[in-house]
């Protein structure tokens, strides 16, 4: 098995460009002062994340996506836990592919 230059190329990149925006993100963060309007938006983001990514399959028809969005819904707001609404997310989505749905 061979593997393309320019494939593996842009895979460093890409780890590269994710690297440095983890770890830009961690040092900005230093300098912002962590306000009640600030650790709002904070708590918000891993829910805007999982809509960012089951959302668009599941505008356009992706049967499984649509049910993991259904169901990281459902357990957000039954749970309160992020952590188990991507669980449920992946869960039911693996699930759904699995039988072919």
């Amino acid at each position: 098995m061979s593997v393309d230059p320019q494939t593996l190329a842009a895979i460093c990149v890409m780890a590269l460009a994710t690297a440095f925006n983890r770890s830009a993100g961690f040092f900005l963060m230093r300098l912002i002062p962590v306000t009640p309007r600030v650790r709002r938006v904070l708590d918000c983001l891993p829910g805007a994340v999982l809509v960012a990514l089951l959302a668009p399959g599941a505008v356009h028809g992706d049967a499984a996506m649509l049910a993991g969005l259904g169901a990281a819904f459902l357990a957000a707001k039954l749970t309160r836990s992020d952590l188990l609404a991507v669980v449920a997310a992946m869960a039911t989505a693996a699930g759904l592919r699995a039988l072919g749905i």
